[in-house]
């Protein structure tokens, strides 16, 4: 309110002639300066440096000549630093035109405050004139409760994070006064009495303040509330992780004594020591997990808070008592769908975090592999129950499917990786999550044979694969690779394989658990983007799973002791005959002159040749529990503007460089959704995108018209788009039309 008070006095005195002396001797004033420049005033100002009665006459003899000759018709302020008394040049103006005396600035604010509030004002002077320079840009409501001491003239809450981000720069631009006050306050909440320091030196003792406090969980509310607001803001946030990084952490610290929301990976790392050192103890486990709930899962600090935190929680918490009551292998599908396979998940989660500290790991997948064996004793003992349903799964989805279906073939898409994806997905999509079991073995040339051609054939070419299921359905599919799929598409039935995931952990074995973020991110957004451009159904299907061997012994690896002939891979084995080891489940598989396949009771792997960790063809749920997935698109919740490319036909034969494409309208649709809508339009050439217009708007009978170029190709794709949605509303091909020389007849 002080430069409204300030403007409105000005103006006031203004109102009949264009020249205000404003009186500030004792330069206490100067702070108006900055205000009277962002207003269309000419402020003109005397010097304090001259004191010399001949110096002061020359002075204000010069501005009242510039003032009449440069500024004639212009609103001039005069801000003067000396008395009415010893004016010279610029006496008359105080009489003759208008004057703001700010002599005593403090009764001229008393009687402000009084006037728009009603309160008499008990601040010392100093405090007041203080509270005037802070008082710029606050409204009416502040100086009520300054006044009545309802709150600190220096918010601290709003003033700290400016002040630790650039402390020199920040108390540069204060006024002397309000910087004593700042830095007093600061003083106030460090506990110590007042002393001169530098800027920088005030910083980092509150922000070991701060970091002490959030480590020992004694920190003040003033300062965990700076916290919060700083950790929780994308562009505040790196200066304090450059404080955070200069801190240093006590090696003996308690760090379940940490407040819950601090920041610390050295806190985590510890805690995560003990607990995996402790993990045999169940009461030491319970307890430790009780008192991390509030971080892992409430935090008002989430950024600084690791992932792997939730799936400690996941692999600690997870409940195998219900296999007990499984009585077939149905019950046993079913539990491992909803609760292991989100263990499975978290044990690879952590195997991202921890594969190369073997102190942490180790513990974990010892208790993973505890409850993992309960799960493998119940389903090997359903292995009877067993049958594939993937033999000639794709021909039987592409005769019955509709026009505009995708299917994404994964190779390695294990279930708890497609369960993601679907999890994201559905909050925009509607999604039909089904199971599908894995022939033997679950490898890849054996199960893509059984997805595309089925009748236990086994086909090694992958073209081969793709004709057979051509010539077996009679649809014009498109085969693609899934990276391939971009807004340009047309086809109505496509097949788009994604070999990444198997291909991946196959050469970089455990290594590539660190891409596989990347692969699922590849899913989500190829997935959106075919339900986006008018796919009706998107199906995820998968050759085979795969496990986690994790860190192996030789102790640990399964002696491949079989009679006869034998070849033996890392999770299988195949054999001319009949085995009788009853840890081994047979299955009667005939390839080249091997007739049988067998799999151990065991997600260990078979001393064999080659690297170990991932892989698959064995026999359990993580390899043969396999997804069966359809994504669709959610009916709309209200009626949308329908649009279209209207001049399909020119389009298709255009001379020269330059096209345009014409938006309309196809009915007029009544209500505030319908009338309007907020379209682009993306070209493409060679499948690739090339250029793409700006986002516009379409109304109700006033089509659209938007101008291209070629830009060297000779046949583009345009996809029209919600701009909202990215939802695909229609398309057309652009031909340029190349006119040879015709002998003059043009």
């Amino acid at each position: 309110m002080t430069e409204q008070w300030l403007i409105q006095d000005i103006k006031q005195l203004m109102q009949h002639r264009n020249r205000v002396v404003l009186l500030d001797p004792g330069g206490q004033c100067s702070f108006v300066l900055p205000i009277l420049q962002q207003y269309p005033f000419t402020v003109l100002q005397t010097d304090a440096s001259k004191t010399e009665a001949w110096q002061m006459e020359q002075e204000e003899l010069m501005l009242r000549h510039e003032a009449e000759t440069l500024h004639k018709d212009e609103p001039v302020v005069f801000y003067v630093n000396r008395r009415q008394d010893k004016l010279s040049f610029l006496f008359d103006y105080c009489y003759t035109h208008g004057c703001l005396d700010l002599q005593h600035p403090q009764e001229w604010l008393k009687s402000k405050i009084f006037t728009h509030t009603g309160l008499q004002v008990q601040l010392d002077n100093p405090g007041l004139l203080t509270a005037a320079k802070l008082g710029i840009g606050k409204d009416i409501n502040w100086w009520k409760k300054i006044v009545q001491n309802l709150e600190e003239v220096i918010d601290l809450d709003a003033e700290l994070l400016p002040f630790l981000q650039e402390p020199e720069r920040y108390l540069s631009t204060k006024e002397p006064d309000i910087r004593r006050l700042f830095e007093e306050k600061l003083h106030e909440l460090l506990g110590q009495p007042f002393s001169a320091k530098p800027p920088q030196t005030l910083a980092d003792q509150l922000m070991k303040r701060m970091l002490d406090g959030l480590a020992n969980n004694e920190i003040p509310a003033s300062l965990l509330g700076l916290y919060y607001r700083w950790a929780d803001s994308d562009a505040n946030r790196p200066s304090l992780v450059n404080y955070i990084q200069h801190y240093r952490i006590d090696q003996h610290i308690n760090p379940w004594a940490a407040h819950p929301d601090h920041c610390f990976a050295k806190i985590d790392e510890i805690a995560i020591r003990q607990l995996t050192e402790n993990f045999r103890d169940s009461s030491y486990v319970k307890d430790r997990l009780q008192k991390l709930n509030r971080r892992i899962f409430h935090s008002k600090a989430p950024y600084f808070v690791p992932g792997w935190w939730k799936d400690v929680c996941i692999l600690f918490q997870v409940d195998t008592q219900p296999l007990s009551g499984c009585r077939n292998l149905t019950a046993c599908i079913d539990y491992y769908t909803q609760v292991f396979s989100k263990v499975d998940r978290a044990i690879r989660n952590l195997f991202e975090a921890f594969l190369q500290d073997e102190a942490i790991i180790r513990p974990l997948q010892e208790y993973y592999e505890a409850h993992n064996q309960l799960l493998l004793q119940t389903w090997f003992g359903f292995h009877a129950d067993y049958h594939s349903d993937q033999q000639g799964f794709l021909p039987k989805l592409f005769s019955t499917a509709k026009s505009k279906t995708a299917v994404i073939v994964g190779d390695g898409v294990r279930y708890e990786i497609a369960d993601h994806v679907a999890n994201v997905l559905q909050k925009q999509f509607k999604v039909d999550k089904q199971v599908m079991l894995a022939d033997m073995p679950s490898e890849t040339e054996h199960n893509m044979s059984a997805l595309y051609i089925g009748n236990n054939r086994v086909v090694a070419i992958h073209k081969d694969r793709e004709e057979s299921l051509l010539n077996t359905t009679g649809k014009s599919i498109q085969f693609l690779p899934l990276e391939q799929v971009n807004y340009g598409m047309t086809a109505d039935y496509l097949l788009l394989t994604y070999k990444d995931i198997d291909s991946a952990g196959e050469k970089l074995q455990q290594a590539a658990i660190k891409l596989f973020a990347e692969f699922e991110q590849v899913l989500v957004e190829k997935i959106s983007l075919l339900l986006s451009i008018g796919y009706q159904d998107v199906h995820l299907v998968t050759d085979h799973g795969f496990v986690l061997t994790g860190l192996l012994d030789e102790a640990d690896k399964i002696d491949p002791v079989a009679t006869g002939k034998k070849e033996v891979h890392e999770r299988y084995i195949r054999t001319v005959e009949q085995q009788a080891n009853t840890e081994w489940i047979s299955f009667e598989e005939p390839y080249a002159e091997y007739k049988y396949v067998q799999a151990a009771k065991s997600h260990k792997p078979f001393k064999s040749r080659g690297v170990y960790g991932f892989s698959h063809g064995g026999f359990t749920p993580q390899e043969i529990i396999i997804p069966n997935f359809k994504f669709s698109r959610k009916k709309s919740a209200g009626e949308q503007l329908e649009v279209n490319i209207s001049n399909k036909a020119e389009l298709n034969e255009v001379t020269g460089e330059l096209f345009a494409i014409r938006i309309a309208p196809v009915q007029s649709q009544d209500g505030l959704f319908g009338s309007i809508r907020k379209l682009q339009l993306k070209l493409f050439a060679g499948g690739a995108e090339y250029q793409s217009s700006d986002i516009f708007q379409i109304e109700v009978n006033s089509p659209v018209q938007k101008e291209f170029s070629f830009s060297g190709n000779t046949t583009v794709q345009a996809v029209l788009l919600d701009a909202h949605t990215q939802e695909q509303l229609d398309s057309a091909t652009i031909n340029k039309l190349n006119l040879r020389d015709m002998g003059g007849l043009l």
